[in-house]
């Protein structure tokens, strides 16, 4: 981001900028701020662990569960624009990586790992 493009933040609740790119990012620490940084922004992260699975803008979401099922993840817009998403984690697999997709909520384990594109669809 340039030096033109800083965060803009209201303590507590939310943080944005707009990339290079063009592409707007915004951090919700409050989530009842998250339905309006889904409509206004093309990326949102949040450390909330929200009932939702998506922004139904289509805007790339990462949330707490995202990050505790998947590890971080590296978001880099590509000569097209699109945004790339690469997360640490792509399998449940080993071992050592299995309690990452247990649901305390339900008691069981969710095979799948939390939907994220990579091709910016």
């Amino acid at each position: 981001m340039g030096a033109a493009n800083r965060f803009v933040c209201l303590k507590g609740a939310w943080c944005t900028a707009t990339h290079d790119s063009g592409y707007v990012l915004t951090i919700v620490e409050n989530p009842v701020y998250f339905g309006a940084a889904c409509d206004t922004a093309d990326i949102v992260v949040t450390p909330a662990r929200l009932r939702v699975t998506e922004c139904r803008s289509g805007a790339l979401l990462f949330t707490g569960e995202t990050s505790r099922r998947s590890g971080p993840a590296e978001i880099r817009i590509d000569d097209q624009g699109t945004p790339i998403v690469t997360t640490s984690y792509t399998t449940h697999d080993r071992p050592w990586m299995r309690h990452r997709a247990y649901n305390c909520r339900s008691g069981t384990f969710d095979d799948e790992l939390p939907v994220v594109s990579d091709n910016g669809e």
